[in-house]
This record gives structure tokens, C-alpha cells and sequence, in this order.
């Protein structure tokens, strides 16, 4: 006989007396362990797609009305022949946010520490912290360069954007967030109207231009750089968050006697049924000051 594991001594077969280990019992481990990690893995994706909202690719609101230019042609009735009077087209009732409806008349100053809510439907822009200086009168064709808002440490380029098929304003390219994008359809900011420039609050991969828009507030300064070596400074004169549903469109949009700037945003819930963001953040602010670089 030989002494065997049980008896201390070295085994012929086993060796040190330890039970053989096959190649197979060899992998076993290392297969269990690589399968527990790639199940995590698995895990931790799903919960990060599924927590991560996707940019709001959704329009911010009605487009500015353009003229219509199409000549309309009558047909003349025969002599003798009865025509039915005309009819006045009826006007749609626009749809109002219940909840803006009971809410006082007017923009709040906005800002961290100030709830954010919507206006009265027919409230008018927040009044001008300071008084208004002349619009800035361009000579030739001048563009926007750049936004920065040292509140919130932004410093974005400006891109043109027009309308899309469907009349709606176009966004910027999901694929550049820090991209702001001002409607070339509309005042250049420092000329006199509503200048409106548009951003994303985020994307798949995180925080993206206007991300911290909600946190400026009334008093705050915008700056514009333009193509034409000037600086239009405004300053905000009130931000509101309001439905998507209820947009406020004369507000936004309404010409002003003053060169004014309105900033858009996404804002409240993101609904994942719809892909889109419940509500819009909007700044309103008005020139304050001008300078040549």
C-alpha cells in the first residue's frame, strides 16, 4: 500500500494530495466569472439608457407667421346668377394652459431660488430692467458670432437655422451640444425685434448649451458678438417655464420698438412615451448696451 491523502503522505496519482484538476474544472471558474461580469454589464447599460433622457429634437414652439404672398383670384359670377354671401372664416380658439390661466399677469425674474412658472396667456414681455438704448442699424449683411452668459460660464458659437418641411423652426445638430442656434428668419440680435436664439438642454451624452438656463434670472447680462465687430449686451428682464401645449407665441414673437432677445430652451418632465420634454424655458431680456471690438 501507499500512503494516501487521507494519511498525509504523497500520493503516486495525486501527487500532493490534492484532488486532480481537469483543463475543463480549470476554465469553469474563469467562464463563471467572466458570465457574472458581462451580466452586470448588461445590467448597468439597460439602467443607463433607461435613465438618461434623449435630447429634445422637438420644435419650441410655432414658427414666426411669414407673410403670405399669393395672389388670391376670384371667380366673377355670370350675370343673373345667385351667389351665397361670403363667409367669414371663424378663428380657432387658441389653447390655453389651465394652469398659466390662473396664474398672475406677467414674467417672473427667474433664477435658482425663484419657481420657475408660466405668465397669464395674454400678459405682455416683462418690462426692461434699464432703459433701452437705440437699436444697433446694420450696414450689409451681418450675422451673430457668438453668445456668452457669464452667470452661468457660457460661451457658445451661433449658427443660422431657417425652417424645416413641416414650417417648423429647425434645432442644432444633436451631434454638436454646445452649438446655439439663433432663426435667421428674424432680427439679428441689437437690431430692433425679438432676436430669438434656440438650444438643447442635453443629450445622450449629458449636458449640452443651455443646460443651466433655468438658473439665470432677471438683471443678468447676455452677450452677442456680431459679424460686423460690435458687442450687443442685454440684460434679462424675466424668465417663465410654460407648456409646450400653450406656448405663448405673441409674446415670443410679437414685434417690439426695442432690439430684444428671447433664449429657448427644453424644460420641465421628460416623457418617455412621447420622447419629449413637457415644457419650454424661456429668457427674455432686452439691449442694454452696445460696443465695438
Amino acid at each position: 500500500m501507499y500512503p494516501g491523502p487521507s494519511q498525509g503522505g504523497p500520493d503516486p496519482y495525486y501527487g500532493d494530495g490534492r484532488a486532480p484538476r481537469s483543463r475543463g474544472g480549470r476554465l469553469l471558474p474563469a467562464v463563471l466569472v467572466v458570465g457574472a461580469l458581462g451580466g452586470v454589464a448588461a445590467v448597468m447599460t439597460g439602467l443607463l439608457t433607461y435613465l438618461t433622457p434623449v435630447a429634445d429634437d422637438e420644435p419650441y414652439g410655432p414658427p414666426v407667421p411669414q407673410a403670405a404672398n399669393t395672389m388670391i383670384v376670384e371667380d366673377v359670377p355670370s350675370p343673373g346668377q345667385q351667389t351665397a354671401p361670403a363667409q367669414q372664416p371663424q378663428e380657432q380658439p387658441q389653447q390655453q394652459d389651465p394652469v398659466a390661466a390662473a396664474l398672475p399677469s406677467g414674467v417672473g425674474p427667474g433664477g435658482l431660488d425663484v419657481p420657475l412658472t408660466a405668465a397669464a396667456p395674454t400678459a405682455a414681455p416683462p418690462l426692461p430692467v434699464v432703459q433701452p438704448p437705440e437699436p444697433l442699424k446694420s450696414k450689409g449683411v451681418v450675422r451673430p458670432n457668438k453668445l456668452a452668459i457669464p452667470k452661468i460660464g457660457l460661451m457658445a458659437p451661433l449658427m443660422a437655422l431657417g425652417v424645416d418641411a413641416k414650417k417648423e423652426i429647425q434645432t442644432p445638430p444633436l451631434s454638436r451640444p454646445n452649438q446655439a442656434g439663433w432663426y435667421k428668419h428674424g432680427p439679428i440680435p441689437g437690431a430692433q425685434g425679438p432676436s430669438v436664439v434656440l438650444g438643447h438642454v442635453n443629450t445622450r451624452r449629458g449636458a449640452a448649451v443651455f443646460s443651466r438656463l433655468k438658473e439665470i434670472r432677471r438683471g443678468d447680462k447676455i452677450k452677442v458678438s456680431r459679424s460686423d465687430g460690435t458687442i450687443a449686451e442685454f440684460t434679462v428682464d424675466g424668465v417663465e417655464q410654460v407648456s409646450k401645449k400653450a406656448f405663448p407665441s405673441k409674446r415670443v414673437y410679437g414685434n417690439t420698438g426695442e432690439a430684444t432677445l428671447r433664449l429657448i430652451t427644453c424644460g420641465g418632465v421628460y416623457n418617455r412615451q412621447t420622447g419629449h420634454y413637457t415644457d419650454n424655458i424661456i429668457v427674455y431680456a432686452t439691449l442694454s448696451a452696445t460696443r465695438r471690438v
